[in-house]
């Protein structure tokens, strides 16, 4: 597929699709109603339950620290969020001053203008004390910083101590990271599990998340910043063609996250594997309660890489800008970044906290082990990686002809042609030409 590109005019339009377009037609007029607080003693930033601490945020109600006279409430938005958020910035009407957005930040990027320049308000004076990766990705291609790093997702490879030792394969977190140090030599420890271990498990639970990792471990994806589509390169076919080994000797389980199979498949031993972020953890022990001790942490296979984590904007709408920085200062400095993952498991962004002892508690689900060990360095090392606001169009064609593959059994080389057509297809419905 040939490389396209687009203007930004049209970038703009399609960038929120209804939503879009009235902030296009907006572009030439005053201002209108703005901040959802004006009129009020404090400023607002919205997010989604489970995204900031209801105890930091009790504490920025009564008065933020250190700031003096600033109060920040937040509101809890439920359901679809990111629409909720682009329709009131559409509309320029009941914008919060602050808003948590999800990731990949890519998404905002289109509509970049509807937020304050971060560093403008002097950001880079404390950009040291963040991951390196995660501070990059919050800036634009035009150079906007237009998110503040809140989590981060480093992976790690999950595995079955219990299961490797069935197998005759090592068992120790150094030992599996040696053995399973590429993606090729993953494989063939995959095959010695099914084939020794008394329980015949299986490596993965499905394809897609060895092309989901794999591809995580480039700097590139499907589309580029100048909105060239770049998913039939080599990246992404090693990736796919990974996921593909995988199903051709009989790796994956074939179930769905969240399903009964799966939840059966994991909990009864058929499973040795997962490749996912630190985020899993608690949806491993949700679960799979039962295989609490049985469970090792260590590198994922070829490298590390970051699977989530989100970030914080201030709206151009907002009321005071300067204070509501100083708030994302203290709210996501490293000290509460230290009591977010204390409270929540939020992952912080900031490394210096991972020597603090609050995150280097021995877990018994992992048989003592301490996961920051594992996670930490992944997430010091993870790559740098520009998310366009189109991968999500782009992607989700070569995912759904992974699962054509893995289900219904469709000819490989068929599925990557159809995808990558329905990609091209896809971009042009969405003005990518």
């Amino acid at each position: 597929m040939p490389h396209r590109t687009m203007s930004r005019r049209r970038l703009l339009g399609a960038s929120l699709g209804g939503a879009g377009a009235a902030l296009l037609g907006l572009s030439g007029c005053g201002s209108a109603s703005g901040s959802i607080s004006a009129g009020t003693d404090h400023l607002t930033i919205w997010y989604w339950n489970g995204s900031l601490s209801d105890k930091l945020l009790a504490t920025s109600a009564r008065g933020v620290p250190g700031a003096s006279g600033l109060k920040v409430k937040g509101a809890s938005i439920a359901g679809d969020y990111r629409g909720k958020l682009r329709t009131v910035m559409a509309a320029r009407a009941y914008v919060p001053d602050l808003a948590c957005l999800n990731s990949p930040i890519g998404d905002y990027f289109p509509d970049e203008n509807e937020f304050v320049d971060l560093k403008d308000l002097g950001a880079d004076a404390v950009g040291d004390e963040y991951l390196a990766w995660k501070w990059k990705s919050c800036i634009s291609p035009a150079g906007r910083m237009i998110g503040f790093p809140l989590d981060a997702g480093p992976t790690a490879l999950f595995y079955r101590r219990d299961l490797f030792e069935q197998a005759g394969l090592p068992t120790e977190p150094e030992e599996v990271a040696e053995a399973t140090s590429t993606w090729e030599k993953y494989l063939q420890v995959g095959k010695t599990l099914k084939a020794k271990a008394p329980n015949h498990p299986y490596l993965v639970s499905q394809i897609a998340y060895v092309f989901r990792m794999a591809l995580y471990q480039s700097p590139k994806q499907f589309v580029d910043a100048d909105n060239r589509f770049i998913g039939d390169q080599e990246h992404v076919k090693r990736a796919w063609d990974l996921a593909v080994e995988t199903y051709r000797q009989g790796l994956s389980a074939r179930t769905l996250d969240g399903t009964p199979d799966f939840n059966s498949a994991l909990s009864g031993g058929r499973i040795g594997t997962i490749n996912n972020a630190v985020w899993y953890i608690g949806g491993l022990k949700d679960t799979a309660p039962r295989t609490s001790g049985k469970w090792r942490l260590t590198a994922m296979p070829d490298g590390p890489a970051n699977y989530g984590g989100s970030y914080v904007g201030i709206t151009r709408y907002c009321r005071d800008p300067e204070g509501a920085f100083a708030f994302l200062k203290w709210m996501l400095g490293p000290a509460n970044q230290l009591k977010s993952y204390q409270e929540m498991s939020l992952f912080p962004t900031t490394p210096a906290v991972y020597s603090q002892p609050a995150m280097r508690e021995p877990d018994p689900f992992f048989g003592g082990q301490i996961p920051v060990d594992v996670f930490g360095p992944a997430a010091k090392k993870a790559p740098v990686i520009f998310f366009s606001a189109y991968e999500n169009t782009a992607n989700t064609p070569v995912y759904q002809e992974l699962t054509n593959v893995e289900t219904l059994g469709k000819n490989p080389d068929k599925a990557w042609r159809d995808a990558m057509n329905a990609a091209e297809r896809a971009l042009a419905q969405r003005g990518v030409s």
